[in-house]
This record gives structure tokens, sequence and C-alpha cells, in this order.
């Protein structure tokens, strides 16, 4: 559907003009945006940014934004050292900068209630669980009660661990050091048994250089259960990933095997109320550079970065949106006008007619209508599909958003006509949650029914057991009420580990009693 879509949107009329008409539209375009205007070279402008302290990934990521930004005549002065993400937000939250890096999980809330927006994403960042080979720590469970580095307040490291730690309700030691580089050294000393820390991978070098100076470190996998109850709760924020077999160092390997864990996006970020022009300029530094943040974001390297560095963002600024759809603000309506062939014969009209402002309106509505006239038929097909898979009809949605989304980034789609259909599948999605949490909260009830008749069915001589169930059941259903659980994590948790483990208990206290 979006290729028979895109080719519509080629299709346009030529108006009987000649290649040289066309040539002439050009200039005319340019004559009218940089001579009129009084040329397409931006002033230049001084901007600030939070990043981060010195050798981290972020201070690197900072540095490159520097460097990029001054190719489109913007100074970014970066001299606030930082503890991180955390300390990042709320300097860009406080007006003491115009620019922020952050994690996305770290700036969730904020986004969502519209205090800060964003740009890019410029990196995607691991959480390694590192203990000693002498700790005798060998899963993430085994680490209660122990002394864990959490990372300094102000970090996205100490945010990160924090909600791993309270969302498992397991209780630790915290320890407090100012930078991971001195926690490893403790941690091979053994004043610590475990540390937490949240970056790029080997992009930060202090970090880098300790783990492979270090010796007898070792990597803590996250349990698979885990690692999908983190990614239902918090989707916005958490993708399920991998550290590979050797990333940090190849003999001995570091780790020694495949690390199963999650990972954040660390985007940049700025106010809703920052200058839109100035955003756009950002914007387009960074994407039209996008591969020397590779290092840091290593898809960057095989993949488009305009379409990597949007990718998931709900919240963008309105200056970064008119970046990744019509690029360089300095030139985007030249580069409307030369791809955009009716626009072409139109502005030479201009010059012998009145009828400009009829023909291009004609032009849009025809092709706004064919547009809306598909997109209506793709929603009724996916009313029917609401009735029988309430989620699979929102990922239907999604992808057909995404493939919208795509067509404004190409040219094949304006960004009115994008906000349009755009405001059409909100109302549908929200929809498809609402049946969907009807579908969930009938899904649990009928969980509970059979748990509960269960209890009452089982004998006198299991009541310990039963008490265990009970207990355990009142604290995963006040989690499900909370929002805390996804259905399926609970079904997964409670009918499959729980119920299992009851059974394969009270089954030989029952052939103990014939016996």
């Amino acid at each position: 559907m979006f290729s028979d879509l895109a080719k519509d949107s080629h299709r346009v009329s030529t108006f009987g003009t000649q290649r040289w008409l066309k040539v002439t539209a050009i200039a005319v375009g340019i004559i009218s945006i940089c001579g009129g205007l009084g040329g397409c070279v931006a002033p230049q402008r001084t901007v600030s940014l939070s990043s981060g302290r010195d050798q981290s990934a972020y201070a690197r990521i900072g540095g490159k934004i520097q460097q990029l930004a001054e190719q489109v005549n913007l100074t970014v002065e970066d001299n606030l050292d930082s503890q991180g993400s955390q300390q990042n937000l709320d300097r860009l939250m406080n007006g003491e900068v115009d620019f922020a890096i952050a994690q996305l999980d770290v700036a969730s809330e904020a986004m969502k209630a519209g205090q800060v927006v964003a740009v890019a994403i410029l990196t995607e960042e691991y959480v390694h669980l590192i203990t000693h080979e002498k700790a005798g720590i060998n899963s993430f469970p085994e680490l209660k009660d122990k002394t864990v580095n959490i990372g300094p307040p102000g970090s996205g490291i100490n945010f990160t661990a924090s909600r791993i730690f309270n969302a498992l309700n397991l209780v630790i030691k915290e320890n407090i050091t100012p930078q991971t580089d001195e926690g490893l050294k403790n941690l091979t000393q053994q004043k610590l048994d475990a540390l937490v820390y949240v970056g790029p991978l080997k992009a930060s070098d202090q970090v880098r250089e300790q783990l492979i100076k270090l010796p007898g470190l070792q990597f803590l996998p996250l349990d698979e259960s885990f690692i999908n109850y983190l990614t239902l709760q918090f989707p916005e924020s958490y993708r399920a990933s991998v550290i590979p077999k050797g990333t940090y160092k190849p003999f001995p390997a570091l780790p020694s095997t495949d690390i199963k864990t999650i990972t954040t996006s660390g985007a940049l970020l700025t106010r809703p109320d920052v200058n839109k022009d100035t955003v756009a300029l950002m914007t387009w530094a960074i994407i039209s550079n996008a591969r020397q943040f590779s290092p840091f974001y290593p898809k960057l390297a095989k993949e488009q970065g305009e379409v990597n560095l949007s990718e998931g963002l709900l919240y963008l600024h309105p200056g970064a949106q008119q970046a990744y759809s019509n690029g360089d603000p300095r030139v985007a309506w030249l580069k409307y006008l030369q791809q955009n062939t009716p626009l072409q014969a139109a502005s030479i009209m201009l010059i012998s007619t009145t009828t400009l402002g009829f023909l291009i309106s004609w032009w849009r509505k025809r092709h706004s209508n064919k547009l809306q006239q598909a997109h209506r038929q793709a929603i009724a097909e996916l009313q029917n599909q609401l009735k029988i898979d309430p989620h699979q009809a929102l990922l239907d949605t999604e992808s057909l958003m995404q493939g919208y989304r795509l067509m404004m980034i190409e040219g094949n789609l304006s960004p009115d006509l994008y906000r349009e259909i755009d405001h059409i599948n909100d109302v549908f999605i929200q929809q498809c949650r609402s049946a969907r949490q009807q579908q969930q909260s009938q899904e649990l009830n009928e969980v509970i029914d059979y748990i509960n008749s269960l209890i009452t069915s089982t004998d006198s001589s299991s009541q310990d057991r039963i008490q265990d169930l009970s207990n355990r059941q009142a604290t995963y259903r006040e989690m499900v009420l909370k929002g805390q659980l996804e259905i399926s994590t609970y079904l997964s948790l409670y009918q499959i580990q729980l119920l299992s483990r009851i059974f394969s208990q009270t089954i030989p206290s029952q052939v103990d009693q014939l016996d």
C-alpha cells in the first residue's frame, strides 16, 4: 500500500511546460528566497549544551556536536562538567542550557509532561552488571544484600540501577563512587561485590581501559523473564539486547559469553520554547553527519542516519521535525522547489498569470484526497481487526504510521497532511489500547478465578504451600492492578513458575499419604 501511495505522490501534471521553464522557476526561487531575504547564509548563533565529565562517552558526543554545529554557524558552549543524564536533564528543565544529552528512561516522564522534547538519538546504552570472580556471584538475584556500586547521584547509571533493583524488590547495600573507573578498582580490591554501569559499548575511555587492565572481572546476565518485564513495563525506554562475547577483551574473552541485558537510548534533548530555526540547524548538522556517531550508535554505520536518529521518538521539537522532513533549513525552499514539478511550473506561471494559488490549491487538494481516502480504507480494515485482536490492530496501526513517516521523510507527504493523518491514527490507537486493556482485565480475572479454584480444591495437609501461594498471588495481583506488571508477565511468573513448583511439591506429599 505504501508503494502505491508513494507512486501517486510523484504522479503530477507537468502543465505543458518545457524543461527550460523549470530551470527558470528554480532561478526565480533562488532570487526570491536568497536575494529577497538577504542571502541563504544563517547568522552565527550561540547555544549551550550539558554533556558529561571529561573522557566520558557523553563528553565525546558533546565534542562531536560542537564540531558539527560549526558547519551551520552554530557555536555550542559546553563548559559544565556533569555527572550525566539526571543532572543534564535538570539543567535543561531549569533553563540553564539550551540542549542536553540524557538517557530516554531518565527523560521519559519529563517528555510525557511536555517539559522537554527530543532532537535525535545519538547513542545506544547497555546495562553492564559487573562483579569479580572472587565474589562468588554468578547470577543477578545473588546480589541480594550485597554491596553494589550504583553510580553517583545525577547520573543515568544511578537512575537505571535504582529502577532495576526496585522493580524486583531486591535489597542491596548501595555504594556510591563518583567515577565508574574508581568503582572498578574497588571491585578488584574486594571493597565491592558488584558494580552497575550504563553506557555505549567501549565508548568511555576510562571504563574501557579499566576493564581491559583489571584482572578477574566478570559480567552477570539479566534473567530473561526480568528483561521481558522491563521491556513490557517501560516499552518507550528499554529493549532486550546482548553484550557480545569478547567485546572488551579477546584473550581471555571479556565477557566470556554473550551477556543478556537491556539497552536504553541516549538522545539530544531541548525545551519546546527553544528557537525553532536554531533547533532545525542543530538537527541538520547532526543528521547530515550521522555516521560520525556510529561509535556510540552502531546502527548508523550500516543504515541511513536520518531514519535511525528519529526512530521511536514520540516527542520531537518542531524544528527537528522540519529538518527531518525538508532537510537543510537554509535551503529547504529551494530543495522543495527542485523536487516538485507542479511547483516549478507554477512559479513560471506566477510571472504571466494570477492563477498560481488556484493551481497549487487544486493539486494539493487532489493529492490530499487520494491519500486520505486510502487511509480511511486502511483504518476501516483495522476496525475489523480490532474486534478480533486489539493488540495486533495496534501493531498494524503503528506500522501504518511508520510508513507515512517514511513518506514524509522522503518528501512524498506534506507535514500538514502527515499531522492530519497522525491525529486520525491517535484516536484509533486509543481505541486499540482501551480494547486491549479490557481484554487484559478479562484475562486477569480468568487467571485469578482459576488460581482461587485451585486453592479451594487443595487438601488441608498442604496449608503451608497454600499460604505461600496466597501471599505471592496477592503480591502479583497488586502489581498488576497498579500497572507495574503486564498480563503476559503475570501469567508467565504466576501460572507457570509458581504453580509448577507447588505441584512438584504437593504431588509427592499426596503419594506419601497414600502410602
